[in-house]
């Protein structure tokens, strides 16, 4: 047995949220190691980012001094600046829907398709994150800033003692042995304490079960051509469709693509019914899972497979706690649903800043009142992530309705965005303790609640028959229903399911946010990032 290695913090897991951690903490003071079972560069998922994981970032960098955060905050400052990172643009989200049995179809109406922007020009834009090459870099990062890093490193055991906990495993060295004040948990669902603890799964676990079938392509056709090329009409959008996240709706699933610079499309299939379990999944499984939709197969006829093609049978997952007396886990281990909406890689940001702020209001390990704190924020959080998600799964069936449950989630998320941009914040309140996605407001978590209750009906009228269900007032409520919180113009008959960054509506609501349009028009600036 080697000789204990002691430090204060222990991460486990060093994708980007561990990796960000541990340098954060070490830029505190702390003796931490960061611990890896695989090795880097290494295939990981989770890669598309939104504004509120650029806010994170940003106030993390300027907080701790660290440059390279905000770099990769903002698609301009990216490809200035670390251009030897690959990424791909992101401006905003794109939905489409497709019918069983039929190619896709749109008129001029658009009525099967949607763009919501969520940033104005490429500058500030979002990316996608091709993990491989990010996750490397801020591990090495981390290291530069004092952290000790072991990859190759298999903990196989966990106890807790009266002064913090103690692993063992095995390192490429041979056995290794591990001391800290606290461990904090990065490595994803079903992960190191998950096994170790036997963590119990929530007592309200997800019920449906949603297998996920993915990969990365490259020759994968583009979409906008194939549509007109089938007699689509594809009025012009506020960005190219595919510089986004691309949702493909049907009954019964969705299938999402994530484009990036150098040519590679990172595509995965949710289904929750009739889901066949591969072996190893090939692209034969892939074009008989894309064969109902005409138009899917057709985009995928020529492509080929960069990244092998992986099959999750379930991805839902959820523990009824987050935390122990002298440990805790990042979001992504306590709980995840879908990656519909792509909020994973913010709420891990966002929890990142928590955790920061629990140690350095601390003498040594977070005190059992900040990990209640971070743990009840977590399952407010988990509970509204788990409502939207829901409540889209039971419209995937009726474009109309999706529309509506996504205007739920595009109120919530840019009335948060905006108000942390714009409001000057409460320095005994920090942001990051705001709850992720309206989770802990009011008018945000009621909205999405009732959206879900709402959608739950309708679905128990449609299996009574068809005509029981009534889906064409699910718009209209929602519209109404965000009223308080719909700072962007969403649910506008004149925009044809087309929404911009609109600035001119963003002053005409400037009260939604408690502020006068004389101190909007005053820190527009602070919409253009750091």
């Amino acid at each position: 047995m080697s000789a204990r290695e002691r430090c204060d913090v222990v991460i486990v897991g060093s994708g980007f949220a561990g990796s960000i951690l541990a340098r954060v903490l070490a830029r505190q003071g702390k003796d931490v190691v960061l611990v890896e079972r695989g090795r880097h560069p290494r295939f990981a998922l989770g890669e598309s980012s939104t504004p509120l994981a650029a806010i994170s970032l940003e106030r993390l960098a300027a907080a701790y001094g660290l440059e390279d955060l905000s770099h990769l905050a903002a698609y301009g400052r990216w490809q200035r600046h670390l251009p030897e990172l690959r990424c791909g643009l992101k401006r905003g989200f794109t939905f489409y829907h497709h019918r069983r049995g039929e190619p896709f179809r749109n008129s001029d109406a658009n009525e099967h398709r949607l763009l919501v922007a969520a940033s104005p020009s490429e500058g500030i834009a979002d990316c996608h994150w091709l993990r491989s090459d990010v996750d490397h870099f801020l591990v090495r990062q981390a290291v530069a800033s004092g952290v000790r890093f072991r990859d190759q490193t298999h903990l196989q055991s966990f106890q807790e003692t009266t002064s913090g906990v103690f692993m063992e495993g095995l390192g490429p060295q041979g056995s290794c042995a591990i001391e800290a004040s606290f461990l904090v948990d990065a490595s994803g669902p079903g992960g190191f304490l998950a096994t170790q603890l036997s963590l119990p799964t929530a007592r309200e676990e997800p019920g449906a079960s949603t297998s996920l079938l993915y990969g990365h392509f490259r020759q994968v056709k583009e979409f906008t051509d194939l549509a007109r090329a089938q007699g689509s009409e594809l009025p012009l959008g506020p960005y190219p469709d595919s510089r986004a996240a691309v949702h493909h709706t049907f009954e019964g699933g969705w299938l999402y693509l994530l484009p990036f610079d150098h040519g590679v499309v990172s595509a995965g299939l949710l289904r929750r019914s009739g889901a066949r379990a591969p072996q190893k999944p090939s692209m034969v499984d892939w074009q008989a899972a894309l064969a109902p939709w005409p138009s899917l197969r057709e985009l995928f006829s020529q492509a080929r497979v960069d990244q092998p093609l992986s099959f999750v049978p379930r991805i839902q997952s959820r523990r009824q706690t987050a935390t122990g007396s002298r440990w805790l886990l990042l979001p992504h281990g306590y709980a995840f649903f879908d990656p519909l909406f792509s909020t994973g890689m913010a709420w891990s940001l966002v929890a990142v800043e928590r955790v920061a702020d629990l140690f350095s209001s601390a003498s040594g390990a977070p005190s059992p009142v900040g990990l209640r704190r971070y743990s009840e924020l977590l399952g407010q959080e988990a509970d509204q992530i788990s409502h939207l998600v829901e409540a889209a799964w039971g419209c995937f069936g009726n474009f109309e309705a999706l529309r509506a449950i996504a205007a739920l989630y595009f109120a919530a998320v840019s009335y948060q965005e905006l108000r942390q941009r714009l409001v000057d914040p409460d320095p005994a309140r920090p942001w990051a303790w705001e709850g992720f996605l309206g989770a802990t407001d009011a008018e945000s978590r009621a909205f999405v609640q009732e959206g879900r209750k709402r959608v739950e009906a309708l679905v128990q009228d449609s299996l009574r028959g068809p005509e029981k269900a009534d889906w064409t007032g699910l718009e209209t409520w929602a519209g109404e229903a965000i009223a308080k919180r719909n700072v962007i113009g969403l649910v506008d008959s004149t925009r044809h399911h087309l929404y911009p960054v609109d600035l001119d509506v963003l002053l005409q609501r400037s009260s939604l946010l408690g502020l006068g349009l004389r101190q909007v028009e005053a820190r527009l600036d602070r919409l253009r990032a750091l």
